[in-house]
């Protein structure tokens, strides 16, 4: 039986926006089992930046947007994700969605080079790599500023044993003649333990040998609380500054999440 042409003309929109509905949902439960732990079950941003104001979704194309969720982008924590097409799609209209009615992210309030002196004067160098210059002791800052949220970035200064990064958990030997030798947990088994010393020197231990192997609960990182609220403000707008050039690296690591 053919339906009267205006009849059939008033189901079309009815589908549309059920197939909309339902990518949507497909979307949502995509970003939540992939993307959540890290930019927040909002997308306003955690551990990750905020993506519901990213310069990337409100001015990028979605190839670049695609090209970024699926390679990752190189010399951050952000991996690859290997979605089906149709889950990135529906993964890309979830976020359009979520940054339609947001504005795109503005600077931090702040001077970088104010901050940059801050960075100087405290010297976070001595831990930290920018480009070619500091250490590796800490987390390299090359491009922090694409990598973590604002309030991440704050809450790493004043409260940095808050977030712990795996491969910077600290270890504490102390050895039969009583030393006790500090640094970053770089390989451990059941017999030895390897660490990075402030110094950036390795230090290997047999447990059999060491008085006692002491898991450290807290960052190796000291609190910056004696910051006034003028320097934490521009020193993090420097951080802010370290971003880089947001693309695609094939560098980056595959994401082991749930598809």
């Amino acid at each position: 039986m053919k339906l009267p042409l205006l009849v059939a003309g008033l189901l079309i929109p009815v589908c549309a926006a059920q197939t909309n509905e339902g990518g949507l949902d497909q979307g949502k439960a995509i970003f939540r089992s992939n993307c959540a732990f890290c930019h927040g079950l909002t997308a306003q941003g955690g551990r990750g930046p905020s993506l519901i104001s990213s310069n990337l979704l409100h001015t990028g194309s979605d190839e670049a947007i695609g090209n970024v969720v699926q390679h990752g982008i190189a010399g951050t924590t952000m991996p690859g994700f290997d979605l089906p097409k149709d889950d990135l799609a529906a993964l890309m209209q979830f976020l359009h969605h979520l940054s339609g009615s947001h504005a795109a992210e503005s600077k931090p309030p702040g001077d970088p080079d104010a901050g940059k002196l801050v960075y100087a004067r405290s010297g976070c160098s001595n831990c930290h790599r920018i480009g070619n210059t500091g250490s590796i002791y800490g987390p390299e800052l090359t491009r922090i500023g694409a990598a973590r949220s604002l309030d991440f970035l704050r809450q790493s200064i004043v409260d940095p044993s808050a977030d712990i990064a795996d491969n910077y958990g600290g270890i504490t030997v102390i050895t039969k003649d009583g030393r006790k030798i500090s640094g970053v947990r770089v390989n451990e088994d059941t017999f030895t333990v390897q660490i990075r010393k402030a110094d950036q020197n390795f230090a290997f231990f047999d447990k059999s040998e060491a008085k006692e192997v002491i898991h450290e609960t807290k960052s190796m990182m000291p609190a910056y609380t004696h910051l006034s609220a003028t320097d934490l403000q521009n020193l993090i707008a420097y951080l802010y500054t370290l971003r880089g050039e947001q693309a695609a690296g094939a560098d980056a690591n595959k994401a082991g999440g749930i598809h």
